[in-house]
């Protein structure tokens, strides 16, 4: 596989990244994952702002504009010979190396990697049940997607212990906030409702497209606390991101 890496496109067995990365040493990065249906990169925009904010959240340099962005994922597909292949693009951004510990390094090289790999969406029915750990409600963090998650893989590892394919998570007071690495819509008395992002969502690329979608519908999605009992009594659950892009689900208990 050919990847990117700090301004080179090279065969992955030959990449070098730093032991003293901070992306490795302790999650010191932001990422975004996008889907390639085959034509064109699906919500380039919004992902690409979404990497933007992480970054400067994080005062990590990051250079690049919309068009280089979608230059180096289009030559990723291309060197990989997946030009009309639905593809999984994954673009990661670290500090780059340092010293050991918190202590933030004098000089900045971030470190720019992009991967991919043929990825073709699914047409199945999602078995998902309830975690049993929870999010502390919503952080500055939950807005954007950064290199810590240590609860959605706690999650999945539940998940799969359980038989399922999913699980969701609610946070401390009870409230839906999301599947592992999914936001979740459902349909409770006919109308469809996800959780807002004052619960502690991430603010999906899928989701936003859903929402705005249904507007233009004129049948607006409902944006509200689901509870538990919301879900149990759901006519219908849905999973979205950008991969999956929309997946129906089942409750499992």
């Amino acid at each position: 596989m050919i990847i990117y890496l700090n301004g080179e496109y090279i065969e992955s067995s030959m990449a070098h990244i730093s032991p003293a990365d901070r992306g490795l040493m302790v999650g010191d990065g932001v990422f975004e994952t996008l889907f390639y249906d085959g034509t064109e990169i699906e919500g380039l925009r919004p992902h690409f702002d979404r990497l933007i904010k992480g970054a400067a959240l994080f005062q990590i340099p990051f250079h690049l504009v919309i068009s280089e962005f979608k230059e180096i994922l289009l030559t990723v597909i291309d060197r990989n010979n997946l030009q009309g292949v639905s593809t999984a693009l994954r673009f990661t951004l670290t500090r780059g190396p340092s010293d050991r510990g918190l202590a933030l390094p004098q000089s900045v090289n971030p470190t720019l990697l992009v991967t991919t790999h043929p990825y073709q969406r699914r047409q199945q029915v999602l078995q998902v049940g309830f975690s049993q750990y929870c999010f502390r409600q919503p952080s500055i963090l939950s807005g954007i997607k950064h290199l810590g998650y240590q609860l959605p893989l706690l999650g999945r590892l539940e998940a799969e212990h359980r038989g399922l394919d999913d699980v969701l998570f609610f946070n401390d007071v009870g409230y839906l906030v999301s599947a592992t690495a999914a936001n979740v819509f459902i349909i409770s008395n006919g109308e469809l409702m996800t959780p807002p992002l004052s619960d502690g969502c991430l603010p999906g690329v899928m989701r936003d497209k859903i929402i705005q979608e249904m507007q233009k519908a004129t049948t607006p999605v409902r944006i509200n606390h689901i509870t538990r009992q919301d879900v149990e009594e759901s006519a219908k659950i849905f999973l979205t991101n950008s991969l999956i892009g929309s997946a129906l689900a089942v409750y499992n208990p």
